[in-house]
């Protein structure tokens, strides 16, 4: 049968929608792509395996006591306790303690919103610092490290952010302002030169020199 021209464009079109709606048909046939499931965020070894010792002498917390201790490493005889400057205020579970490159000894007195050095050899107080722009909340930091030179770097709940600061408490850096909303998800350590933050709830890291 001889079809006129308009008779054939339409034929041709006409398969046309067949071959679209066929490869359709096949495309939806195809398996979907397996999705990789989500890997978890997991702290190194370094992160969770922390102490604070040098020379000998492990230092630590007794957080029922609200004291900072000293113990010999190789026999664990207690060297000495402290309550600081008067007494340290911790209302919940925060109450870090960090070593400086120079080998200083800091605590957070959480309630009273500063840190504390201590003496190595006696745990007698002998200065404290503080930023100058308060921190906020209730208790902080509940998260420190003491850089070389007398800076430092802090976590803080409540305002959620990470800090620098330098040693006149002057605000050096914002790290971040976008911390979960619960410190039992901050993780601060030293390792290797850098001072590592670590966000569980966020899944984040940041490195600080």
């Amino acid at each position: 049968m001889k079809m006129t021209h308009r008779e054939f464009l339409v034929w041709l079109s006409g398969l046309g929608s067949l071959g679209l709606l066929g490869g359709l048909v096949k495309h939806k046939m195809l398996p979907a792509p397996a999705l990789e499931p989500e890997k978890p965020f997991e702290l190194p070894q370094f992160a969770v395996r922390v102490k604070h010792a040098v020379n000998g002498v492990l230092f630590g917390i007794d957080r029922a006591r609200k004291i900072v201790t000293a113990h010999a490493e190789v026999d664990g005889r207690l060297l000495w306790e402290s309550h600081g400057e008067s007494k340290f205020i911790i209302p919940g579970a925060a109450f870090p303690i960090d070593l400086s490159p120079e080998g200083e000894l800091w605590v957070a007195n959480v309630g009273r919103k500063h840190l504390e050095q201590l003496d190595l050899k006696t745990g007698k107080f002998i200065a404290s610092w503080r930023p100058l722009e308060e921190f906020g909340g209730c208790c902080n930091p509940v998260r420190f490290a003491a850089l070389s030179g007398g800076r430092f770097v802090t976590m803080e709940k409540g305002m959620r952010r990470a800090c620098i600061y330098q040693p006149s408490g002057t605000l050096e850096q914002v790290v971040t302002e976008e911390l979960s909303d619960s410190e039992f998800n901050y993780f601060l350590v030293r390792h290797e030169g850098k001072i590592h933050l670590y966000d569980t709830g966020a899944k984040k890291h940041w490195e600080v020199l």
